[in-house]
C-alpha cells in the first residue's frame, strides 16, 4: 500500500502530515509513504528527518487569487502534469493532503488519475485551496466543526486536528530539569506560531518576579529577543522548536497565536490556553480557532487591539491563582480530544484505499 501525502508550505500544513505518516508508519508496518512538499525552508527543515521519502513541487499559489493573470495558467498546467507524473512514478493508491496551495494540483491531479483522495482543513474558516480541492477529493475530513459550512460537497467528517505521536509527555519536573529552568514555580509558555508575533514577544519580555517565561520567537525577532532578555534569568528564549515536547511538558499555562497545530498540541498536552488570535490571518481563521475552544471552556480569547502587557499579565496571574478553573479547563481539553486525531485520520486513509474507487 503506497500513500502520498501532499503538505508543505507552512509549519500548519507540515505538522499534520508528518502526524498522521507517523501513525501509519507505526501502526501499519507495510505502508509506504511518500511526501509532495514545496522547496520553501519550512519543508526542508521540518521534512528532514524522511529525506528520501520527500518529493518537491513548486506550484503557483493559489490560496491568494491568481495574481499573475498572465504565467498563472502557464504554470498551473505544468503543476498539474508534474503532479500527475509524480503519483505515477510513485504508484500512490491514495493521496492525502493537509491543504494549502502545494497540495491542490496533487488532489487534481489524483482524481484524474483515478486515485482516490481525502484532504484534511485543520482551520475553522476552510483555506481557499481546499475549498477549490473539495469538488476533486473523495472525502473531507474537518478540524473545527465549524468548517463544515464552508463545504457544499459531502461527505464531511470532524476528525479534529492530529497531533504527531512523537510529543510524548514528559513528566514536568524532569522537562524543567531538560530545559535548564527551575523545577519548583510557575512556568509559563508564549507561543507565536512557527513566524513568531511581535505583539506577544514584547509581552513575554515583560515577565513579572516569581515566574518564569519560556518564549518561542520565532527568527526574525530573534536578535532583538536575546539583545533585550540577555540580563533576564527569568526568561529562556528559543527562535523555533521542531519538537515542542519539552516546552509544553514544563508549562503551567501558555499564550499563544491560536493556529490550528497550536491550538492542537496544546490541547493534547492539557494546557489551559490565553489565546490572542493573529489579527490579519485569512478569514480571521484564527479568532474561530480560538472561539471554537473557548466556548468549551478550554481557553480564553483575548484580541490583540489595544491590548497592554500589564493586562495580559493580569489575566495570566489571576487564572494561575484559580486552580479550580485551571481544573475545569483541563478537563474540558481532555473531552475535546480523548484520542489523537492522526490515529483517526490514518484508518481513514487505509480504508479509502482498499476501497479504490471514486
Amino acid at each position: 500500500m503506497k500513500i502520498a501525502i501532499a503538505g508543505g508550505g507552512t509549519g500548519g500544513h507540515i505538522s499534520p502530515a508528518i502526524a498522521v505518516a507517523e501513525i501509519i508508519l507505526e501502526e501499519f508496518p507495510g505502508a509506504v509513504v511518500d511526501f509532495i512538499a514545496t522547496p520553501r525552508p519550512v519543508d526542508r527543515r521540518m521534512y528532514k528527518q524522511f529525506e528520501s521519502m520527500v518529493h518537491t513541487l513548486d506550484p503557483p499559489r493559489i490560496d491568494r487569487g491568481f495574481s499573475d493573470k498572465f504565467l498563472f495558467p502557464i504554470r498551473a498546467t505544468r503543476s498539474f502534469f508534474r503532479a500527475r507524473r509524480l503519483l505515477r512514478e510513485l504508484d500512490s493508491s491514495v493521496l492525502f493532503s493537509t491543504g494549502g496551495y502545494s497540495s491542490f494540483f496533487p488532489v487534481v491531479a489524483a482524481r484524474s488519475l483515478g486515485i482516490p483522495s481525502l484532504i484534511h482543513e485543520s482551520n475553522s474558516i476552510p483555506g481557499r485551496a481546499n475549498r477549490l480541492a473539495a469538488s476533486f477529493a473523495n472525502k473531507i475530513l474537518i478540524g473545527f466543526e465549524s468548517a463544515s459550512l464552508r463545504f457544499k460537497k459531502k461527505p464531511v467528517v470532524l476528525t479534529g486536528n492530529p497531533v504527531r505521536p512523537t510529543l510524548e509527555r514528559i513528566e514536568k519536573r524532569e522537562a524543567r530539569n531538560q530545559l535548564g529552568i527551575p523545577p519548583e514555580g510557575t512556568v509559563i509558555l508564549f507561543l507565536g506560531g512557527s513566524q513568531g508575533a511581535k505583539a506577544i514577544n514584547d509581552i513575554a519580555l515583560q515577565v513579572p518576579e516569581g515566574v518564569h517565561c519560556i518564549l518561542q520567537c520565532g527568527s526574525r525577532d530573534i536578535e532583538r529577543v536575546m539583545l533585550e532578555s540577555r540580563e533576564n534569568n527569568r526568561i529562556t528564549v528559543y527562535d523555533f522548536v521542531d519538537n515542542p515536547a519539552l516546552l509544553y511538558s514544563a508549562a503551567d499555562i501558555a499564550v499563544a497565536r491560536s493556529g490550528a497545530m497550536t491550538t492542537a498540541e496544546l490541547s493534547w498536552f492539557r494546557i489551559p490556553s490565553i489565546y490572542i488570535p493573529y489579527p490579519f490571518a485569512a478569514d480571521n481563521h484564527q479568532k474561530w480557532n480560538a472561539a471554537s475552544i473557548a466556548e468549551k471552556g478550554g481557553a480564553i480569547e483575548i484580541n490583540q487591539d489595544g491590548l497592554e502587557p500589564d493586562v495580559l499579565w493580569k489575566i495570566v496571574i489571576g487564572l494561575l491563582e484559580n486552580t479550580s478553573e485551571m481544573d475545569k479547563m483541563k478537563t474540558a481539553l481532555a473531552e475535546m480530544m480523548p484520542v489523537n486525531p492522526a490515529t483517526v485520520i490514518a484508518r481513514d486513509i487505509l480504508a479509502l484505499s482498499d476501497e479504490g474507487v471514486f
